[in-house]
């Protein structure tokens, strides 16, 4: 199997990380770091396979100057060879549109740990003049016939197109295998919803 190192600045996220890997052979072989991934420097930086930003993370960096930063990371972990893979979200004018400060019910969950009912309702207001997006996001949780607990979270994302995700991996050094437009490979085109870059270290 492989060795694996996950990184992430939030502590619960990596909470859950080490709870479901507990008791799977792969355990032994995980590392977690509590860190940024900009200004990041493992000790086993240029050494890795493949590294990745998924899953839309990339957008969570608020700046361009931050997410540039966090594709030069990246870049700089792998070894020569090494794959570099990032996905984000390419909203239409459609989906932008509905980013006017409206509220809305996204869904209800269930927490297969603890059988509560989780439920997400937001909001977002899109700047086109800084290309991002505020969301302000609100939370509940509780078992069915108790009163819920709630929590708000607010995060301010920055879009980037499938133009400046190229350059950003250019800017890194990496040279650029695909750029598909899903998690399929299928090719980018005008209706593509996703951008997923693989590229190598030379």
């Amino acid at each position: 199997g492989h060795t694996v190192t996950g990184v992430d600045f939030d502590p619960a996220m990596l909470d859950r990380a080490r709870a479901r890997a507990q008791g799977s052979p792969a355990a032994d072989r995980l590392t977690l770091v509590e860190a940024d991934i900009v200004g990041l420097a493992l000790p086993d930086a240029g050494a890795y396979g493949l590294a990745f930003i998924a899953l839309n993370s990339l957008l969570v960096l608020a700046t361009r100057a931050a997410q540039k930063a966090a594709m030069r990371a990246l870049a700089e972990h792998l070894a020569p060879g090494g794959l570099a893979v990032v996905d984000v979200w390419l909203p239409d004018a459609d989906d932008l549109a509905r980013f006017d400060g409206r509220i809305s019910f996204e869904w209800p969950r269930v927490d297969p740990a603890t059988g509560a009912i989780v439920t997400k309702t937001a909001s977002a207001q899109h700047d086109a003049a800084s290309a991002t997006v505020m969301l302000t996001t609100l939370f509940e949780e509780g078992l069915q016939g108790e009163s819920p607990r709630r929590w708000v979270r607010s995060d301010r994302i920055r879009l980037v197109t499938a133009d400046e995700l190229r350059g950003y991996a250019e800017d890194a050094g990496l040279t650029i295998e695909l750029l598909a437009g899903g998690y399929d490979l299928s090719l980018l085109g005008p209706g593509s919803d996703r951008a997923v870059l693989i590229a190598v270290r030379g």
